[in-house]
């Protein structure tokens, strides 16, 4: 495990970005109005998406001799706080549940990028593995963007 210890710190830390995205889309389900059936649909695929990355990286962890989280990260807790809070202020409307999800995906894209970056010694099936999840949030985030962007032109 000593010799794993970076690598299994690099890739919780993807798990807990992975269960923040999870909390964060849940929210956001409950955010948007029933009829959003759009962004309902997108958010829970995102969902999905999030727990199979968990159970992905939980197996490697596992693999590599170590103990994985169960958890968010302390930020995404924060976070969703401070979504909480902004729909209380600010209402729940489209554009601002997208604006939230598209600050998600960016915490999510730096934690890949960290991930890659990181000074352990990172297999090639893992980093392919890291990889592949950071190219779907890419593309996530991209839709979240475009959502938005739509929803701007649609409010004026």
């Amino acid at each position: 495990m000593q010799n794993n210890e970076k690598l299994v710190q690099a890739l919780n830390e993807l798990v807990s970005i992975n269960y923040d995205r999870v909390f964060g889309y849940e929210k956001a389900i409950e955010d948007v109005g029933s009829s959003d059936v759009d962004l309902r649909t997108l958010f829970n695929q995102y969902v999905s998406q999030s727990r199979k990355y968990v159970n992905e990286l939980q197996q490697t962890i596992r693999g590599l001799g170590g103990e994985p989280v169960t958890d968010s990260t302390m930020r995404g807790k924060l976070f969703r706080v401070w979504m909480d809070f902004k729909a209380t202020v600010m209402g729940k409307d489209r554009k601002s549940v997208l604006d939230s999800c598209a600050y998600g995906e960016e915490a999510a894209l730096k934690a890949y990028d960290e991930a890659l970056q990181t000074d352990a010694h990172l297999p090639d099936n893992i980093r392919v593995m890291i990889a592949e999840h950071k190219q779907t949030l890419k593309s996530a985030h991209h839709a979240i963007d475009a959502a938005a962007r739509l929803q701007e032109v649609v409010d004026k």
